[in-house]
């Protein structure tokens, strides 16, 4: 049973001390699926492994994520996930189903995620001005979808929205979008940035697919508007991932994304720039051909 559901949310702090959860499984119908269920204003869960889970919700309104299914200004710090996480109707990340407000910082996962509106290897959804900072996933994202609205794949984040923000975060895996009416936008970081920020974040190694003209190597749509403004793409990069354009979609045409093809070290001085002062850098360690993060002390 998910700890803290919509009546009762987990406004406390869980400190997992660096310990591992193994083989957590929650299946069923819950609304909100993941180790917690709902964190709420001023929650904190942080410092917890969980490796093997299984997560996994039918429920037509579903939030599903590793750590929490949805976090309402509450903040995860310094989890990893591993195994799989499914919102089948609804929308699934592989740290956090949904994220409005708050934060997620130092975060990883790579499990797989599957989800019928949105779906992301690190969250389905931020939204409300939530932060994502110094995070990555390495899991495959699926998004298969009879919905007759819009949904989002993204490598990091499926739908970044209204003010929220993406910084130094990246993405390994393949993300793959299709549904048989409507619309899906489908990004190596976002399926969509929908009045958000993106900073100094990519995606790299496995495939991106999805329908032409709404997929891209970087963001399957970059979006703004006239009173909230967002769609601020800066210092982002995509390479090997099968796309030819960093934006599917692109409503704001100031979008900074570049394609890498092979020699990383130019982007990775290039993101490093854009995230200067204290707090997290790229690194090429010997032997890599793909940057990682390191956080500053």
């Amino acid at each position: 049973t998910p700890i803290g559901n919509y009546e009762k949310q987990y406004t406390g702090t869980f400190n997992g001390g660096g310990h591992t959860i193994t083989g957590l499984t929650v299946t069923g119908s819950d609304q909100y699926a993941g180790l917690f269920g709902r964190i709420g204003s001023g929650g904190t869960v942080k410092n917890v492994k969980l490796e093997g889970v299984k997560i996994e919700s039918d429920n037509d309104m579903s939030s599903v994520g590793g750590v929490a299914g949805d976090s309402y200004d509450g903040n995860i710090e310094n989890c990893s996930v591993s195994g799989s996480v499914s919102g089948n109707n609804g929308t699934a990340g592989g740290v956090v189903g949904n994220q409005q407000k708050g934060s997620i910082t130092g975060c990883s996962s790579s499990a797989t995620v599957n989800a019928g509106i949105a779906a992301g290897g690190v969250a389905g959804g931020t939204n409300i001005g939530a932060s994502l900072t110094g995070c990555y996933a390495t899991g495959d994202v699926t998004l298969v979808s009879n919905d007759i609205g819009t949904c989002y794949a993204g490598g990091v984040v499926g739908n970044n929205g209204s003010s929220s923000t993406l910084k130094a975060c990246y993405a390994w895996g393949s993300v793959t979008g299709s549904k048989s009416s409507g619309t899906v936008y489908v990004g190596g970081v976002t399926g969509s940035n929908d009045l958000g920020t993106l900073t100094a974040c990519y995606h790299a190694k496995w495939t991106v697919s999805g329908p032409g003209g709404a997929t891209g190597g970087v963001a399957g749509r970059n979006f703004k508007d006239s009173m909230f403004g967002g769609g601020i793409i800066t210092a982002c990069y995509w390479g090997g991932n099968g796309q030819e354009q960093g934006i599917g979609e692109d409503q704001v045409g100031t979008g900074e994304t570049t394609k890498v093809d092979g020699d990383w070290q130019n982007a990775v001085t290039q993101m490093n720039a854009a995230l200067s002062g204290k707090g997290w850098q790229y690194e090429l360690k010997d032997g890599s051909s793909l940057p990682t993060l390191k956080k500053e002390q």
